[in-house]
C-alpha cells in the first residue's frame, strides 16, 4: 500500500509514556490556534474508561471516536482543547484501522483543516507535513518498531518532564502545510 501524503497533519510521536507529546502538542496548538483554526486528534490503541466523556461519533468494535466537550479537565484531549484547538478528536483503535480511522475523521472536517495528531502508528501508513518524535531524558530505545519511527521523524525531541528541547518558532505554515521556517541567508 502506498502512504498517504498528508502535508496538513504535524504528527507526533513517543517512545513510550510520559515524553511529552501532548504538552508539545499544547505548545504548537497556542502559537497557531490564534491566526489558524487548528484541529487535534489522540490517537490511542489502549481503551481509556474517560473515553466515554464527551460526544460519541462513532462506537464499533475496532473504532472508537468521540469529540472531546470539556476542557476543563486534565485528559490529554481536554488539554488541546484548553490550548485553542478548534474541535479534539479522542479515538480508540489498532494499527490495523488508523487509517480508516484517519478517514472517518477527515471527513468531519472542514477540506483545508490544520491538524495536529498524537498517533506512532500512524506514520506508517502515511507521510505527514512534519513527524516529531518524543523521548523522555533517560528513555531507552529498544522496540524495533520505535527505532524505525525515530528514523522516520523531522525531528527527535527531548522532554526531561518539564521543558522540551525544541523550539516551536522554528515552525510554520505555509500554502496550509505544516513545514519548518527556511533559514534567513544573510546578505553582505
Amino acid at each position: 500500500m502506498e502512504a498517504i501524503v498528508s502535508p496538513q497533519l504535524l504528527l507526533i510521536a513517543g517512545t513510550g509514556r510520559n515524553t511529552g507529546k501532548t504538552t508539545l502538542a499544547c505548545h504548537i496548538i497556542r502559537k497557531f490556534s490564534a491566526v489558524w483554526p487548528i484541529i487535534a486528534i489522540k490517537i490511542t490503541p489502549h481503551f481509556h474508561e474517560e473515553s466515554q466523556s464527551g460526544k460519541i461519533l462513532i462506537n464499533k468494535t475496532n473504532l472508537f471516536i468521540s469529540e472531546e466537550a470539556n476542557p476543563a479537565t486534565d485528559k490529554d484531549s481536554s488539554r488541546m482543547l484548553a490550548a485553542g484547538a478548534q474541535m479534539v478528536y479522542f479515538v480508540i483503535t489498532g494499527d490495523e484501522h488508523l487509517v480508516e480511522a484517519y478517514n472517518e475523521i477527515l471527513k468531519m472536517l472542514p477540506k483545508n483543516a490544520l491538524i495536529i495528531c498524537e498517533s506512532g502508528g500512524l506514520r506508517h501508513k502515511l507521510v505527514p507535513g512534519l513527524f516529531f518524535m518524543m523521548t523522555g531524558k533517560e528513555s531507552e530505545i529498544t522496540k524495533p518498531a520505535t527505532q524505525k519511527l525515530m528514523l522516520l521523524a523531522d525531528r527527535q525531541i527531548i522532554f526531561d518532564g518539564e521543558k522540551i528541547n525544541f523550539d516551536i518558532d522554528t515552525i510554520e505554515i505555509v500554502n496550509n502545510q505544516w513545514t519548518f521556517k527556511k533559514p534567513q541567508n544573510d546578505i553582505i
